[in-house]
Parts: C-alpha cells; sequence; structure tokens
C-alpha cells in the first residue's frame, strides 16, 4: 500500500479515534445532566496514556468558564535613547556576578529606558561563554502574556542590547466568553500530536512519549491595528501545554 492510502486510512482513523475520545470523556455525565468531574479527568488521562501521551490528574487545571479580551499598547522609544542607555551604564558585571545582580541590572536598564516596572516579570538569565541574556515575561493581573518577552544581553559584563520596544497591556474587556475545558484542551492536543506524526511520516510505535508537565491558560498577541499613530493590539486566552521539558503547544481557549 502506498502512502497516501496509508495517509488517509489514518485520517479516518483518527476522526474515529476523536469521536471514541469525546464519547468516553463524557461518559461521567451525571443523572442530572452534568458531570463528574473526576471522571472526566480520569478518562481522559486513560485515553491519552493509550496513545502514548502521560499526564498525571493533577495538573490537570480545573474549568475556567469565561475569559475576556485583553487590550495592549505598543509602546517604542528611540535607538538614540536606547543607545545612550547603554552608554550611560557604568557598572561592570564582573564573572562570577550572580544571576539575581544582573536581574537587578537589567531591571535598571529597562526602567531607564522607559519601560515601568509593572509590565514586565523576570523568567531566567542564561549565560553563553561571554554573553548573559536576561529575559522577562509580559503579564497582566495574574495572566502571562506569552509571545511579548523582553530580554536584556550583556557581553563582557556590559550592557549590549536593550529592547527599544514593549507592549503594555491596558485592560481587560468587558465581555466574557466560555473557554474550552482543559479535557477537552487535552483532547485537541492528542489530535495535534497524531496529525504531527501523520505528517511526518513518523510510526507512532517509535515516536517519543510524551509526557505534559504544565498546562495553564496564558494570552497571545492576535490582531494589529493603527489608531492615530498609536499602535494597538488584541490578546486572547490560549491554553500552553509544556511537555517534555522544553516543549510548548499553543491551543486556541474561545470555544467555536
Amino acid at each position: 500500500m502506498d502512502w497516501s492510502k496509508a495517509k488517509n486510512i489514518l485520517i479516518v482513523a483518527l476522526l474515529i479515534t476523536n469521536l471514541i475520545l469525546g464519547l468516553a470523556i463524557y461518559s461521567g455525565r451525571d443523572t442530572y445532566g452534568g458531570y463528574d468531574a473526576a471522571e472526566v479527568r480520569n478518562n481522559t488521562v486513560l485515553l491519552l496514556k493509550e496513545h502514548g501521551i502521560f499526564v498525571e490528574e493533577e495538573i490537570i487545571p480545573e474549568r475556567v468558564e469565561r475569559l475576556p479580551i485583553m487590550s495592549v499598547r505598543y509602546r517604542t522609544v528611540s535607538d538614540e535613547k536606547v543607545a545612550e542607555t547603554i552608554a550611560a551604564y557604568r557598572l561592570h558585571l564582573a564573572d562570577g556576578t550572580s544571576d539575581e545582580e544582573y536581574r537587578r541590572a537589567s531591571e535598571e536598564l529597562l526602567m531607564a529606558v522607559g519601560i515601568p516596572k509593572t509590565v514586565f516579570a523576570y523568567e531566567e538569565t542564561v549565560a553563553e561563554g561571554e554573553t548573559v541574556t536576561v529575559r522577562f515575561g509580559t503579564a497582566y493581573e495574574e495572566y502571562s502574556l506569552d509571545n511579548a518577552k523582553l530580554q536584556v544581553v550583556f557581553e563582557h559584563g556590559r550592557p549590549k542590547e536593550i529592547p527599544g520596544n514593549w507592549v503594555e497591556p491596558v485592560s481587560m474587556g468587558q465581555n466574557r466568553k466560555h473557554v474550552m475545558s482543559s479535557t477537552a484542551v487535552l483532547a485537541n492536543f492528542m489530535n495535534l500530536i497524531e496529525r504531527q506524526t501523520i505528517e511526518t511520516e513518523e510510526p507512532s510505535a517509535e515516536r517519543e512519549r510524551i509526557t505534559i508537565n504544565e498546562m495553564r491558560l496564558v494570552y497571545c498577541l492576535e490582531g494589529y491595528t493603527n489608531n492615530g499613530g498609536v499602535s494597538e493590539d488584541t490578546a486572547v486566552p490560549y491554553w500552553c501545554i509544556r511537555y517534555n521539558d522544553e516543549k510548548s503547544a499553543y491551543i486556541a481557549a474561545y470555544e467555536e
């Protein structure tokens, strides 16, 4: 059998699997028309395991009923301001400087170019030879804006790169929309992995074991508009699934 026919058969099998998964997950429906959350989560874990995907029930978040969109603005400073800030920084960070000291120095530099302390949150410091990169995330209230990262780069103990633009979260919208349940998202994640397996012509038996480390709701930037010279954008909720320690998958959280 040629690969194209085999691929079609696998796609049909995947669709059937989706149906079985949906029926099995929601077999936890109780006599009052609701759902037994514990049974739904248990069914989800067992079905994922059959497909080589492993997740502990404890890390599956509770359902979040509704979330609004997030409004943000793009902020920019001139290249001259960035260059002046780098030139004015007198401190030299010697070999052996701690991550905490690099974090503090980076925060000072970010604020020196005009980025408010409320916009960024420290994530990590990564050293590669004489280069040290300090990374920050952007957050609003309890939610991370996952594709709006900031970083400060040092070389030989001196700042080399500072961001001259950033995203400033402004507000949450008034209208809240239903968010896909975490168990439904796991089903979508399984489909994503199965499709990748088919498209790469990689037999499932040879695919690496997949262990889900974390699930969380985040926001990601979407459309772009210009309004009177002020750059604005909209961020919407996504489920972020971190797996095998270093990989991440993003699945739109709003229910269709």
